[in-house]
């Protein structure tokens, strides 16, 4: 009997310790999650409407694909306006069906993504699921994957009861002139259409649901924003364990090694400048979010280069305090109180 109740003890201590984050290199063991994930192509479906039907195409789209059908023919593209008559409408489904340049757009989507292909961006997202429920047991995740057409408006985005969609013309690779789209608009920007590539999905998708769970901070100073940001990062790492570094971090491999060169150096300008602690919105967003290099560091830095170092401060955190679980860790809204029990030394 002792044996047993001894026995049962560390079975029950070892659950616990397993709920830490402490095994940092190691990918914990995944295969009995089950994470189902279905594949719609709606991009297709949408390609395929009938133009001479538009009234009865749109009805059984909606009967189809519910919720996504509605989103995207209300918000996404948008045709379903309020200031449009029921005749009005019908006529721009149709002039939309039959618009060149998306039929020319579809047809360069096909060819990079047949199913096949698509398949195994389901099969790796489903695997990333896998590791974000093993990490967030009570964070709902997403059944279904629904691949869409915009016109460039959206990589990725939540729909429904928390489901996720792919705007496949943001995959399309380096073979796609994206400037030949609009070179004035930012995000077709070099340092954004960098990431436009295949292998950037998945992970583009599991940044709209670690955004989601973890929203931004309305307020707050800088060093609140990069451990926000370094905690976003430090789960995108685990749930893509596999993924190289300039795919997770959104650069290039130059600037990823830049940023390991310059751990140091960036820690040293933050505090330099004062600006750990200062709570200027348009410096907040200057630091945190995409360009093409962080402003007061050289040209040669990528954008965003503090997140890397919030990302640097929470694993030592966790090296810190491995008990810590991943709710408790991105519920965590104090960045100091995590810099100091980080106990942080950059390298470099």
């Amino acid at each position: 009997m002792y044996v047993l109740r001894f026995l049962c003890l560390l079975i029950f201590v070892l659950n616990i310790a397993s709920c830490g984050l402490a095994e940092k290199n190691t990918p914990p063991d995944v295969s009995n999650i089950t994470a189902p994930l279905e594949l719609v192509r709606f991009d297709r479906a949408v390609l395929a409407m009938d133009s001479n039907r538009v009234e009865a195409e749109l009805a059984r789209m909606d009967d189809e694909y519910g919720a996504f059908s509605d989103i995207y023919f209300r918000h996404i593209t948008p045709i379903r306006r309020g200031d449009f008559s029921p005749e009005e409408q019908i006529e721009v489904v149709k002039a939309f069906l039959r618009y060149q340049p998306l039929r020319r757009l579809d047809s360069l989507v096909a060819s990079r993504f047949d199913d096949a292909k698509l398949e195994g961006h389901r099969r790796d997202l489903q695997q990333a699921l896998k590791y974000y429920h093993y990490y967030l047991p009570d964070a709902p995740l997403p059944d279904t994957l629904t691949t869409f057409l915009s016109e460039f408006s959206f990589a990725g985005l939540l729909y429904g009861n928390g489901d996720l969609a792919a705007g496949l013309e943001f995959y399309l690779g380096p073979e796609f002139d994206y400037t030949q789209v609009n070179a004035q608009e930012a995000i077709f920007s070099q340092y954004l259409t960098q990431t436009y590539r295949p292998e950037y999905l998945t992970a583009k998708l599991m940044r709209v649901l670690i955004d989601d769970y973890a929203p931004r901070p309305r307020a707050g100073r800088l060093i609140d924003h990069i451990v926000y940001e370094g905690k976003k990062l430090y789960l995108l790492e685990r749930v893509l364990p596999e993924a190289p570094a300039e795919v997770l971090l959104e650069t290039s491999p130059e600037k990823v090694a830049w940023l390991e060169e310059n751990e140091i150096s960036i820690y040293a300008h933050l505090q330099e400048e004062d600006q750990f602690y200062s709570t200027a919105p348009n410096l907040i967003r200057q630091l945190t979010q995409p360009a093409p290099y962080t402003p007061g560091m050289p040209k040669e830095s990528p954008g965003q280069a503090v997140n890397y170092l919030g990302k640097r401060i929470v694993e030592a955190y966790v090296d810190a305090h491995p008990e810590v679980t991943m709710a408790e860790l991105l519920g965590m809204q104090d960045g100091q109180a995590v810099l100091a029990g980080a106990r942080f030394k950059p390298r470099g």
